[in-house]
């Protein structure tokens, strides 16, 4: 009598003997001493709440600027206020100030992997 195949589905697919596939090291297994700054060039978007908020505002208004007069101030702040935090960061990363936390840009990690750098 021969088993249907449905029957082996139901229970998956058998894991694979480890032994069966021996491990084979294309590249070295230890992290490089630089970081490039590839991921740091990521666009970055800012206010983009009060940005809904004053197209939903144009949009209701026929796109007359003076009914939309309170929702253009509250995005310029946030602009300016997005601005000058961009600029003050711009600053400590310029002067080689590393501050402690996870958001470390890729010259502020290339500084500590300067200073611990993995054995050859």
């Amino acid at each position: 009598m021969r088993v249907p195949g449905a029957l082996y589905a139901a229970r998956g697919r058998a894991p694979q003997n480890e032994k069966d596939v021996p491990f084979q090291e294309i590249l070295p297994l230890r992290l490089k001493n630089t970081v490039s700054g590839k991921a740091d060039s990521g666009s970055d978007v800012a206010c983009l709440q009060e940005m809904g908020v004053l197209f939903a505002c144009l949009k209701d208004n026929e796109f007359v600027e003076k009914y939309c007069h309170k929702e253009i101030s509250q995005f310029q702040n946030c602009y300016k206020c997005y601005m000058d935090r961009k600029f003050e960061a711009k600053k400590t990363v310029n002067q080689g100030i590393v501050q402690p936390g996870s958001n470390l840009n890729y010259k502020q990690l290339n500084k500590y992997m300067r200073r611990y750098p993995n054995p050859v």
